[in-house]
């Protein structure tokens, strides 16, 4: 075996080296499996491919495209298996790497033609192999950091998810153009001054490259900010909302107060003038009012007033609210931020039973104190059809407009150290929520 050819053949399949690199870099975050593993597989594949490529090629004086292009296909499905992303972003950050070093091929073809002149084997000169070896790597750098900054931010964002087919085939079509515009001869590159303006114009590719790839991570960061800052409206909108029904029920328990006392005044008259008659007339529909309106949930007068009002709107639906609530007057966390969690819960799970018959129209709530300095909450209410639950532990919305209300509930018991526990079990949705006082969440 020839070794100055087999040298040459081994410097020019080391390129799969700085190629594996490129398309590990911007994944590397999602490992699904052990570093340990994922590098032994690497060391294994690319060693393999190297030497088996060397040999089966210096023996055979075939081109090193011919081992290296099937070979992608190996390394692809060990790609696929080792880190943990949608396929259309892995296939996105292969296609990547496929596309740099395709560039780099491309350039030092032209960038190292002079010296390729005169040679009649299928590989490169040594001196031509490391050149392009250094060309790679120098393109890793340049690279760097929109590999381990944005490309990981790119594919964590959740709002791009449709876009990615269409990246993955543009990334394509753009490998395959770069790979088109290798040179087939040396000497075809020499002609005139074809060989100057394809170095210049050649080096507006990576630099296009990279500036597309930052554009895209520009406008999702903007995609992004915007979407927080519509959310962030929305849940001001529902907690401005829930505030004005509490006020309204707070308002409507005292202006009933000051009515009773006024009630007592005049049945204290009507009594002492033996008015007996105007005295049951007068009564009467007092008594109505008060059987259907006595119901105390809670000694807070907050809570119980937002729990008396969902249990009101619960009963004109035919709707049972099942309530033990065991809290005192004072509570370890804010009032209107106890009323808004509720409030929330309490209207999610009245929409859920609503499209239900029978005695699935129930809504069980829990709430009660650990410590003087710990309260916790249970809701759990049937529901009819699919709900799943996303990344962030929340039910995936499809509606716009939708879901902002458990959303706000989670920020408000993170806020006092809290969490918040979902379950979906036989068609029951139930919520768990823990939240310390307001000393303990500091």
């Amino acid at each position: 075996m020839n070794m100055n050819l087999a040298v040459r053949y081994f410097l020019d399949f080391s390129i799969i080296i700085p190629a594996a690199v490129i398309a590990i870099f911007p994944v590397y975050r999602s490992l699904r499996v052990k570093k340990p593993f994922m590098f032994g597989l690497l060391a294994l594949l690319l060693t393999s491919v190297i030497l088996a490529g060397t040999v089966s090629c210096t023996l055979l004086g075939t081109s090193s495209n011919s081992t290296i292009f099937p070979s992608m296909i190996i390394f692809f499905f060990a790609y696929d298996f080792c880190f943990d992303l949608s396929f259309q972003k892995k296939l996105f950050a292969f296609v990547n790497a496929v596309k740099l070093i395709a560039f780099v091929c491309t350039y030092c073809t032209f960038l190292t033609a002079p010296s390729e002149i005169g040679n009649t084997e299928r590989v490169f000169t040594a001196e031509s192999g490391l050149i392009r070896l250094g060309a790679a790597f120098l393109l890793i750098l340049v690279f760097a950091r929109t590999f381990a900054v944005k490309f990981p931010y790119l594919f964590e964002t959740e709002s791009l998810d449709s876009a990615w087919k269409v990246l993955v085939a543009a990334s394509s079509v753009t490998t395959l153009a770069v790979i088109w515009m290798n040179p087939v001869s040396y000497e075809n590159v020499m002609v005139g001054r074809l060989r100057k303006i394809c170095l210049v114009v050649l080096l507006s590719i990576p630099v296009i490259i990279w500036f597309l790839y930052h554009m895209f991570w520009w406008l999702a960061r903007k995609i992004t900010e915007t979407a927080k800052l519509q959310n962030s409206y929305d849940l001001l909108k529902m907690e401005e909302k829930q505030y004005r029904k509490t006020r309204k029920y707070l308002q409507e328990s005292r202006e009933q107060r000051h009515d009773f006392r006024q009630h007592i005044l005049v049945i204290n008259e009507l009594l002492q003038s033996r008015q007996t008659e105007k005295l049951k007339e007068y009564i009467s529909p007092i008594v109505t009012a008060v059987s259907r309106n006595n119901k105390e949930i809670c000694i807070n007068q907050a809570v119980d007033a937002i729990a008396c009002y969902y249990d009101d709107m619960a009963q004109q639906q035919n709707i049972e609210i099942s309530w033990s609530v065991d809290l005192p007057d004072e509570i370890p966390v804010k009032e209107a931020d106890m009323c808004g969690i509720i409030g929330n819960l309490v209207e999610n799970a009245i929409l859920a039973v609503s499209n239900l018959e029978g005695d699935n129209r129930i809504i069980n709530v829990r709430i009660g104190m650990l410590s003087e300095e710990t309260l916790v909450l249970s809701l759990y209410n049937p529901y009819q059809g699919n709900i799943t639950i996303g990344s962030d532990g929340l039910p995936v919305v499809k509606k716009a407009n939708h879901g902002f209300g458990l959303r706000s509930v989670k920020n408000t018991v993170e806020s006092y150290n809290g969490s918040m526990e979902l379950e979906i079990n036989d068609n029951i949705f139930s919520i768990n929520i823990i939240m310390y006082g307001e000393k303990n969440s500091v």
